[in-house]
């Protein structure tokens, strides 16, 4: 009986996320038009009519209506119900991973703002203001409020609350602003680097709005961490079709960095897992910066010869690739930065 009730939890946490998704998709959609997220009602992109209830039943709307509009019948983007099942299993994931936590109600809202971040980026590679201003909104309130409760925290105890330089130093609100301070350094600083190496800027303004919103999320030591996963990420993606693309092109320079970094970074999972060298804090860091360094060469021998190769070459924005790090991290984790549900 306990796993029934189990069940019944977890499938409501998805269908809520899918509701929440079919949402997400108005949010994605209306940031386009300009209209509001409020008014008016949901109606069809194509003939403008108001939709009734049962069109909106996330993804079973879709398979009853068979992809089309009830009035138009025009076909309906399959991306409805794809953010929709998308939504409804992240929010599950995020449900499983902390429970019935503070961590679980953050980890919805910045998950849906990651989705559509991701999705408006993937669509028209447009990153919108609002939409990055509302995450590093969100993750400075959430660590203002973990600071809160670690102080109310210790002034209940015995000791009380007697904040040192220690401890400035390493709140959560403190590490949060570090990480969004961070997060934009480390963006901007590659992103005028591009201009040495492709006569313009290596990522757009929008990828640093990401990372500091990330940063403010989870912490300077984690944004970097995200960085290098989304240079990780986004060579994966690219790397099948752009090194057959590079031997035709006979470009071994880019061909040499890529596959430094990749050795590398094999390298260090294997001393990590098999040797445990990295329980060292410091070796951990030099290791890490190492890996970063190595990996922002490769990215921008890769983004000038992107820019170079603009017609046989594929680019992929950068931003879906820190919005799966990001999402990553949220989810496996051990501590969501310093987290209550950790």
């Amino acid at each position: 009986m306990l796993y029934v009730y189990l069940l019944m939890i977890l499938f409501f946490v998805f269908c809520i996320g899918t509701v929440i998704g079919s949402f997400l998709n108005v949010v994605i959609l209306r940031a386009f038009s300009g209209e509001s997220i409020v008014l008016p009602p949901s109606k069809c992109p194509k003939c403008g009519n108001k939709l009734k209830w049962w069109h909106n039943i996330p993804i079973i709307s879709y398979i009853l209506l068979r992809g089309k509009c009830y009035f138009c019948h025009e076909k309906i983007s399959i991306q409805y119900p794809i953010i929709e099942f998308i939504t409804g299993l992240v929010f599950l994931a995020v449900f499983i991973k902390f429970g019935l936590t503070l961590d679980t109600i953050f980890g919805f809202i910045i998950a849906g703002l990651l989705i559509v971040i991701a999705v408006t980026d993937i669509k028209e590679k447009v990153v919108f203001d609002m939409h990055t201003y509302s995450l590093i909104a969100v993750g400075l309130f959430y660590n203002l409020l973990l600071t809160g409760i670690l102080i109310y925290q210790q002034v209940n105890t015995i000791v009380g609350f007697h904040p040192n330089a220690q401890w400035c130093i390493s709140n959560p609100l403190t590490l949060s602003l570090l990480g969004l301070i961070l997060g934009a350094i480390i963006m901007e600083i590659a992103a005028r680097i591009g201009y040495l190496i492709a006569g313009e800027r290596a990522f757009g303004e929008g990828d640093t709005y990401i990372a500091m919103g990330l940063g403010a999320v989870f912490g300077w030591l984690n944004i970097i961490l995200i960085i290098i996963l989304a240079i990780i990420i986004q060579l994966i993606l690219t790397f099948p079709l752009f090194v057959v693309k590079l031997a035709k092109n006979k470009n071994w320079m880019t061909l040499v960095s890529l596959i430094c970094f990749f050795v590398y970074a094999g390298c260090f999972y294997y001393f990590d897992k098999f040797t445990g060298v990295f329980d060292n804090s410091v070796l951990m860091i030099i290791g890490i910066v190492t890996m970063f360094i190595l990996g922002i060469f490769a990215c921008f021998y890769v983004i000038k010869c992107l820019k170079v190769n603009k017609d046989n070459l594929t680019y992929l924005p950068f931003g879906p690739a820190l919005v799966v790090a990001g999402m990553i991290l949220l989810l496996t984790n051990a501590n969501f930065l310093l987290g209550l549900g950790g």
